[in-house]
């Protein structure tokens, strides 16, 4: 098994302070370009540190610093990380919140956390109208011009503009920051219930980015591009701060789009980017033209790789794939070793910091070679992983048990130590004796043609059946109608184990989704079988055992 380098036995863990790491690289390099939205000018180290500095002395005079929290309801911009590099140059914690949140999602975010401040842009104004009502601790509400104001700020709230702040005083604030100090409440997608508020100090959010760039070979040459939304870890801590830990550079757009994405990334000359999920299938699908390679990125941190056109993937963009493990709670705690090759489908081997287990559900015990069971983390430094859940110490607890943080994941790891990631534990389904992957059955119905995506769950069959389920997976089809459910269960015999071909198939017209377009399974387990779905047991195809 590759090993990683020790290097966080060697840094001082006191310096691992976001602010404290911007100051350096202002001092270091002032005029140096670090940050960049959309076509619009590159920002210096310089620029973006005393921009900082303006906005933290802002909140320091509202009173905001050590224990508050700020949240902020903003899409992507440059207004959106110089807000949160402020807010934690105040002392306080920023509490990013999903722009797609509404009603009782966006009331939830803002209360768990106990938030007194809000930042939001303005075309999100509606929605804070929805919910005035149910905030009863947010007292200020900041806002800024994105382009089409969609409300007014609630008279319950004081009201000012963005400009308040970022007109500031200069100079430092002169607040001290420990690593140890809380840094950020990130939510979690709450696939299987509300979402957690996770707590994350400083010390973690640097270790994840310091992490990064130590696998994935940053330096003060590289250019990162992001997407993915600023309220997530992936673009906060994957991206933004890795950029800055390593003096390097990161150009920010709005979002994905096929259409724009490689023009977008050949423009700002960038050298490494993040994908998640279909994102890598939706770059695969644009038609391919001679512009595939006419690019410089040569390294994409995928979560997860796919695993069906990893090489050709690679071949046709000249690109490489890193892929690695990790939570909201956790940061990335596994990565691929670049000097071991690919292995498609491997999260890798645990990485600086960190140990990973496989371990029994009901007794915590490591479980032998490749036998599935539930992924734990436990971390060689204080500090690295989250502090705790907002608002939910039982939960916290439960997580925390036996001293080691539970993902709720299923895995395996193998006799090299590589981990491979099966599915959710509350996804995993137990047929005929056997444990299966409702994401693996996903994968092989999705590929059958008039599926756009699907759903497995396991469900009981007739009253008096066994304890076991029976799969039932949840089709939505794509433009070309819906698919025969005998050819598609034919499909799936053909790919996969007997005891893995679902018995139910259910078209739907939609599937329930988080905000962060996860699938809630939890709600398709409620509704059951309901009473319009194909029985494969009545009328499917003949089965080879």
């Amino acid at each position: 098994m590759t090993e990683w380098s020790d290097w966080y036995r060697h840094e001082d863990p006191t310096t691992w302070v976001l602010p404290t790491i911007l100051r350096a690289r202002a001092a270091e390099h002032p005029d140096r370009d670090y940050l960049r939205y959309g076509e619009g000018p590159w920002l210096s180290y310089g620029e973006v540190d005393a921009a900082v500095d303006r906005v933290a002395n802002a909140l320091r005079a509202r009173g905001i610093g050590p224990g508050a929290t700020v949240s902020t309801f903003m899409p992507n911009s440059i207004e959106n990380v110089i807000t949160w590099f402020g807010i934690l140059r105040s002392g306080a914690r920023q509490c990013p919140i999903n722009v797609a949140y509404r009603g009782d999602f966006l009331s939830w975010a803002i209360n768990l956390p106990e938030a007194r401040t809000l930042v939001i842009a303005e075309s999100l104004l509606g929605r804070l109208e929805e919910v005035a009502g149910e905030l009863p601790l947010l007292e200020r509400v900041i806002s800024f011009a994105d382009g089409a104001a969609t409300g007014a700020v609630p008279a319950d709230f004081a009201a000012e503009d963005l400009a308040a702040l970022t007109d500031g005083p200069d100079g430092d604030p002169g607040v001290e920051i420990a690593w140890t100090d809380d840094a950020r409440v990130m939510f979690t997608s709450g696939t299987t219930g509300r979402s957690k508020g996770v707590i994350k100090q400083h010390a973690s959010d640097y270790f994840s980015a310091r992490t990064y760039n130590e696998v994935c070979g940053v330096t003060a040459d590289d250019t990162f591009f992001t997407c993915l939304p600023l309220f997530h870890s992936n673009a906060q801590v994957l991206a933004v701060y890795p950029a800055m830990v390593a003096g390097a550079r990161i150009a920010l757009v709005d979002r994905y789009s096929a259409r724009r994405f490689w023009d977008q990334v050949r423009e700002c000359g960038a050298t490494l980017l993040n994908t998640v999920s279909a994102m890598n299938y939706f770059i695969w699908n644009t038609p391919p033209s001679d512009a595939d390679r006419a690019h410089s990125v040569r390294r994409i941190m995928a979560m997860p790789a796919p695993k069906d056109i990893y090489f050709e993937f690679e071949k046709r963009f000249g690109i490489r794939f890193h892929e690695g493990y990790g939570l909201t709670e956790t940061g990335m705690v596994s990565y691929v070793p670049p000097a071991a090759g690919p292995r498609p489908g491997s999260c890798g081997t645990a990485a600086p910091g960190f140990e990973v287990f496989v371990v029994d559900a009901a007794t915590d015990q490591p479980l032998p070679p490749n036998t599935p069971g539930e992924i734990v983390v436990d971390m060689k430094l204080p500090n690295t992983v989250m502090r705790a859940y907002a608002g939910m110490p039982e939960k916290t607890a439960e997580d925390f048990r036996n001293l080691k943080l539970h993902t709720g994941d299923l895995g395996r790891i193998d006799e090299e130590g590589y981990l491979y990631f099966m599915d959710r534990v509350k996804d995993y389904i137990r047929r005929r004796g056997e444990n299966v992957s409702s994401m693996e059955v996903e994968r092989i119905v999705e590929g059958f043609p008039g599926v756009l995506e699907a759903a497995a769950i396991g469900v009981k069959a007739d009253e008096g059946a066994s304890s076991e389920d029976e799969i039932l997976v949840c089709v939505v089809a794509d433009d070309s109608g819906a698919p025969d459910p005998h050819a598609l269960l034919e499909h799936c015999a053909r790919r996969m184990p007997y005891f893995a071909v679902p018995r139910y198939i259910r078209m739907v017209g939609h599937l329930p989704k988080t905000p962060t377009e996860r699938v809630r399974k939890v709600v398709l387990r409620d509704e059951g079988l309901g009473t319009d779905y194909y029985d494969r047991e009545v009328s499917g195809p003949a089965l080879d055992k």
